[in-house]
């Protein structure tokens, strides 16, 4: 009876141990070739990344779903330079901005024409298209997860 309470006692440790560890940050890659990266995850370059993500500020058209308010925007390219299928969605999109408060792009999904499509990238191909949230901020970073909401890549936002 001992003996299975300490191997329970060890198992419940092992898993619980592993959902408590923390992933290194992505790398924030630069947002123009030469640029120094962001402070938090080092420099990127753009063959030594999986996934090449580059945003620059933009401004949205208002779709007919349109709530109003205020929109922060960025036009990002992803481009898959792994040897596998790559899912892009825009739900898996965060925006960053000068204040270090991250803002989700569902506060702005149907807001605007023009958004990134959901779609699966074959290696090499690339995909363009906006990022919203609501706000009125100016934004510094932009985020791309996994489909299991992992962070997968990070880039500056350029002017």
């Amino acid at each position: 009876m001992r003996k299975m309470t300490i191997v329970g006692l060890a198992a419940v440790a092992v898993l619980t141990a592993g959902c408590e560890l923390e992933e290194d940050p992505v790398a924030v890659q630069p947002a123009e070739s030469g640029k120094a990266a962001g402070k938090e995850g080092g420099e990127a370059k753009g063959k030594d990344v999986p996934i090449k993500l580059t945003a620059k500020r933009a401004k949205a058209d208002r779709s007919v779903l349109s709530s109003g308010g205020a929109l922060s925007c960025v036009k990002v390219t992803v481009k898959n330079q792994t040897k596998k299928q790559l899912d892009v969605n825009p739900l898996y999109f965060s925006i960053t901005d000068t204040d270090d408060t991250k803002h989700d792009s569902s506060s702005a999904l149907g807001e605007y024409e023009g958004q990134i499509d959901t779609t699966e990238l074959a290696p090499g191909e690339k995909a363009t298209g906006l990022v919203c949230a609501k706000g009125k901020f100016r934004p510094k970073i932009v985020a791309m997860t996994n489909p299991l909401f992992s962070e997968a890549a990070r880039a500056e936002v350029a002017p």
